[in-house]
């Protein structure tokens, strides 16, 4: 007999049993736990294949950094260009823009301090970007004409869009920004892709 009195005469049996059971408790405990908080560290399963938390917030992570390195490149890519183009910004100029910025806020009734922390912008990111707009500006909008054809179409397709107590002009200059705007996007893209192609970039750390 391996018992006598309730206990093992084994004393080694007897330790290898109290760890066993040690493990399977804590087994169960454990699996006991993930499934009550299984959202905690499991995103989605795809046919039973488990996608962990983890695994979706490194991709995240991931995204979020090939974002941030992608905009570094396009922006030392234009201010490259700009100084091999030797385009400067005028600080009238920079005022200037910086007061329409702030005359438009006012239409809104917001202030310039407002809308920064709306947007989680320090002031001295908000300078950096609108010296950006500028030199962008410079680079790709000289090409940039706007045909009473196109103003006209973009006022019959888009009239329930503006106020009605607009005026023929403001109606048209509202028009020409809008246009001027997208002919702008177009060709900042083309100017960005041109320089990627001609340009020697190299990756480090991406994984």
């Amino acid at each position: 007999m391996l018992f006598e009195s309730g206990k093992p005469k084994n004393k080694k049996l007897q330790s290898f049993i109290d760890k066993e059971l040690k493990y399977l408790l804590g087994l169960i405990l454990i699996l006991g736990l993930l499934n009550t908080y299984k959202g905690n560290f499991i995103s989605a399963t795809v046919n039973g294949k488990i996608i962990s938390r983890y695994s979706l917030i490194k991709e995240l992570e991931r995204q979020g950094k090939d974002l941030a390195v992608d905009s570094l490149i396009s922006q030392e890519l234009i201010l490259q260009e700009a100084k091999r183009k030797k385009i400067n910004i005028t600080q009238k100029e920079f005022d200037k823009t910086i007061d329409n910025v702030k005359k438009s806020l006012e239409g809104s009734q917001q202030t310039l301090d407002g809308f920064l922390v709306s947007q989680n912008l320090t002031h001295k990111d908000f300078l950096k970007q609108v010296k950006m707009q500028l030199i962008i500006e410079k680079l790709v909008s000289s090409g940039i004409k706007i045909s009473d054809e196109q103003i006209n179409k973009y006022l019959e397709e888009n009239s329930e869009f503006f106020p009605v107590d607009l005026s023929e002009k403001e109606l048209r200059d509202a028009a020409i920004s809008q246009l001027k705007q997208v002919e702008l996007n177009a060709k900042i893209q083309e100017l960005l892709t041109n320089l990627r192609n001609k340009a020697n970039i190299k990756f480090f750390n991406r994984d």
